[in-house]
Parts: C-alpha cells; structure tokens; sequence
C-alpha cells in the first residue's frame, strides 16, 4: 500500500478511537473529535509493541472500542439500500455484523503498519448551536463534523455524519477528500445485487466484496494525490 494511503486509512481508525474515548452526549460531536485524539495517538505509541506481537489482542480491542462509536446498524441499512426493505430482520441482522467484522478487520491492518509519530489532527469544523438545535428539534437525521487530519507530507479532509443514539454520538457514514464511503459501498451491494439477485449470497460475498471496494477506494485517493502534487 502506498505510505500516505496507508497513514489515511489509519487515521480513520484513529478518529474512530477518538471518538469512543470521550463520547458523552453532554459534549458536541466537534469537541468530542478534538479533545480524544491527543490521547488516542499516545495510546497507539504506548501499547503498539504489544499489539505487534498479538495482532489478535489488537482486533480484539479494536472491535471493543468500535462498537460503541459507529452505529452499525444505521450503516449497514444504508449500505443495503432499497434492499433492506426486501431483507428479513435476520438477513439485516447477519450483514451488519459482516459489514462490521470486514471493516474492523481492513481498518485495524492498515493502523499495525501505521508510523503514529507522522499523525497529527488539523483543524476540526464547530458545530454550531443552531445545528445542534436543528438536529436536536429533529429536523435533520445527522450533524457533519468536518476536520482535517495531517500525515508527513499530506493533508485529508473529512466529514464525519454524526447522530445520537442511546445517549452518545455515533457515526452514520464518512467522507473522505470527497469520496462518500456510504455510496461507495451502497453501490457495490447494488451491483452485487445485480449480479447475484440474492441477498443472502450478497452477504456470504460480502468480505471479498468489500476488499475490492476498499482497493478502489486506494486508487481514487492515490488519483486525488496525483493531482494534488
């Protein structure tokens, strides 16, 4: 993988890590990204040899720190689209946990080859009072939080969809240099759908599938770098 691709996919991982460590529903999603980064980065330098001797303790704690900052569900019904509607309550239930088991699994890889001391967190977008009162009055489903995040040598900007549930801010879906990860992958269960006219077989094929979506995903980023440089 190219190295500030690699450090992208990892800072992803980080701002999901940032997020868990001090997601109170008392603090704005933009605070909560802002103040837990910092700590997350130190905790990646502190425990990085043990995770690289036990890549298995690494997914372990990962898939502990995930779950409770991404709203799985919510995305994975994105994901599926029109077909949700279609799919049972088990079947819907069966794709989230694969969504969230390939992308712990790609995500968590990319941060064991990740250099921590080339990430830095550049500046994160407030979040008004008005949109908060917007989203709290219920006339918005989720609140974007933009920021930037910075490797050696490149800057990524990114947007977070950010909604409450169960008290905390969660992650409904992401925007990375442009790149919706949400469609991307919407649009990768329309196309397996129309290969495979099952949804079951959809799921079973998921993890590869998804691997070819994160390898396109790779190309458009080194594409936007090209075009940067």
């Amino acid at each position: 993988m190219n190295v500030s691709l690699r450090n992208f996919f990892a800072g992803l991982m980080v701002c999901f890590w940032a997020l868990t460590t001090t997601a109170q529903a008392a603090d704005g999603p933009d605070k909560i990204v802002g103040d837990a980064t910092g700590k997350v980065i130190q905790l990646l330098k502190t425990e990085r040899a043990v995770y690289e001797k036990n890549p298995g303790k690494f997914y372990d704690d990962v898939e502990q720190i995930i779950d409770p900052v991404i709203a799985f569900d919510e995305m994975g019904r994105g994901v599926m689209g029109k077909y949700a509607h279609r799919a049972t309550d088990a079947e819907i239930a069966r794709f989230t946990k694969v969504f969230r088991d390939s992308l712990v699994t790609f995500y968590s890889k990319a941060v064991l080859t990740f250099d921590t001391s080339q990430l830095t967190l550049g500046k994160v977008d407030s979040v008004s009072a008005d949109t908060l009162k917007a989203y709290e009055a219920g006339k918005s489903r989720s609140i974007p939080v933009g920021l930037k995040i910075r490797s050696k040598d490149t800057e990524y900007a990114m947007s977070y969809s950010v909604m409450k549930k169960d008290g905390q801010w969660k992650v409904r879906n992401i925007v990375v240099e442009g790149i919706n990860i949400g469609i991307q992958f919407r649009n990768q269960f329309q196309d397996a759908m129309n290969k495979y006219r099952s949804v079951a077989t959809v799921i079973d094929k998921w993890p590869s599938l998804m691997q070819q979506e994160t390898d396109q995903q790779q190309k458009e980023l080194k594409e936007k770098e090209k075009a940067k440089s």
